[in-house]
């Protein structure tokens, strides 16, 4: 008789195993922007077409696709009839772009500021994305420098703000009324 365990372990072999051999065939039959090709069903579909084709067991290949959408390699997009999108080096998922937008509006406002620890998991619920979804988001302004990712911040692991926001200088409001004044008590004009 099998136990859970034995089961498990095998379960996660085979996910390794789809994983590693997905990398190999998106890297050698497909560049960035491609879509591999979408079969009956979209995502189910591709994943049983790339089982078949690898000769993977189905649900490791569904598996493995969905562990590539989150780490941003592949774009799935759910309710999209075409197959997912290889994403190039430093393409940002569709999925990703309101949360990175958000992040740098707050930084820049200084809602979040210097040193302080994003709130990732408020973030995920605000924008429905799962806490590895919310890491992949994140990279366009970690490798921008505005956060970094410490596993040894002053509160713990996490996203930390980095980047310096400067208060806005005051500048005094320029009107048209101290010069109208001036023209006024100068009289009028020679002739």
């Amino acid at each position: 008789m099998i136990d859970t365990t034995t089961r498990v372990a095998d379960s996660e072999k085979q996910i390794a195993a789809a994983l590693l051999l997905i990398r190999v065939h998106l890297r050698n039959n497909y560049r960035p922007g491609q879509r591999l090709p979408p079969a009956v069903g979209a995502h189910l579909g591709t994943a049983r077409a790339l089982a078949r084709r690898l000769k993977l067991p189905e649900q490791a290949v569904s598996t493995a696709l969905r562990t590539l959408d989150a780490e941003g390699e592949i774009e799935m997009v759910v309710g999209n009839s075409l197959g997912p999108r290889i994403l190039g080096p430093g393409e940002m998922h569709s999925d990703d772009i309101a949360l990175d937008a958000t992040v740098r509006q707050r930084i820049r406002t200084g809602y979040y500021h210097f040193g302080q620890a994003l709130p990732t998991g408020l973030l995920g619920d605000e924008f429905m994305l799962s806490s590895a979804k919310v890491a992949r988001a994140l990279r366009g302004v970690v490798w921008d420098d505005w956060v970094r990712q410490e596993s040894q911040g002053p509160y713990g692991p996490g996203y930390y703000v980095h980047y310096v926001t400067f208060p806005a200088p005051d500048v005094p409001t320029l009107t048209l009324a101290a010069p109208v004044a001036l023209l006024q008590a100068a009289g009028p004009p020679l002739s």
